[in-house]
């Protein structure tokens, strides 16, 4: 049977919105007062979040506030991987909403029993019931495994409108293009690799796999983005996501490793 090609209505740059995934601020200072302790603190010394001890307990710091901002960064910077998900999610949700044709409903109903099997698996692993799991987070089983649907069927339309876009693109595909979705040391194993999945005779869902990754790469630099609904001005991904996701510009020199 002929495989299902899917079209999007429009090619055009997405426009979504993408807030920023924030860290509760209780959290940060439960940071502020380990990193205190791990580098400002005696054997047995307690840290206090006081302009007083942290003016006389390090160099760097006048007072709460300068010390706050120091780690604040710093744990936005490391979250950036978070947010950039984030980011991702928002932006091919909104492709997926362009999908033309229908998903077909034997590959639908084969994405939703792998996806059942891998969570009853999951859940066997951790020596619990199906029932104990849906205790757990205060779910009904229907009410799991409806979710599981949901989340299958999203997923679905996202990977349908990346093959979509890749389709109308007419990529052709580099060395480059592989080595970017092969995990490895370095090209030279990257290339083992690929040589491998060849040999098992995988190469062509690798290749699948990196025609998608290159259309969500461009998707994603052209994308249009707000960070709150009511920002005046939409925002290009590529042009803005760096400055935004790298909050540690702010302080080029201070920056340690929490």
């Amino acid at each position: 049977m002929a495989k299902q090609r899917f079209t999007l209505t429009s090619y055009d740059p997405v426009y979504a919105i993408a807030e920023e995934v924030r860290i509760p601020e209780e959290v940060i200072r439960e940071q502020a007062l380990r990193w205190l302790k791990l580098q400002c603190c005696k054997e047995g010394e307690e840290p206090r979040l006081s302009n007083q001890w942290v003016a006389a307990h390090t160099k760097d710091f006048k007072n709460v506030e300068e010390l706050m901002i120091f780690i604040r960064y710093n744990m936005y910077r490391d979250n950036r991987e978070v947010q950039e998900l984030s980011d991702q999610d928002a932006i091919c949700k909104e492709l997926s909403k362009r999908l033309v044709e229908e998903l077909p409903a034997d590959l639908v109903e084969e994405s939703l029993y792998a996806a059942n099997y891998r969570l009853e698996e999951m859940i066997s692993r951790n020596g619990m019931t199906i029932e104990d799991f849906c205790r757990q987070r205060g779910m009904t089983l229907d009410q799991l495994y409806a979710d599981v649907k949901e989340r299958t069927i999203q997923s679905l339309k996202e990977d349908s409108a990346l093959e979509a876009y890749a389709d109308h693109a007419g990529y052709t595909l580099e060395a480059e293009d592989f080595y970017a979705i092969i995990p490895g040391d370095d090209i030279q194993d990257k290339a083992r690799k690929r040589q491998q999945i060849e040999l098992e005779g995988r190469l062509a869902q690798m290749e699948e796999y990196a025609l998608k990754t290159k259309a969500l790469k461009e998707i994603m630099e052209n994308a249009m983005i707000k960070r709150k609904p009511t920002d005046a001005e939409w925002l290009r991904y590529g042009d803005t996501s760096a400055d935004v996701l790298n909050a540690n510009k702010q302080f080029p020199d201070s920056f340690v490793s929490l």
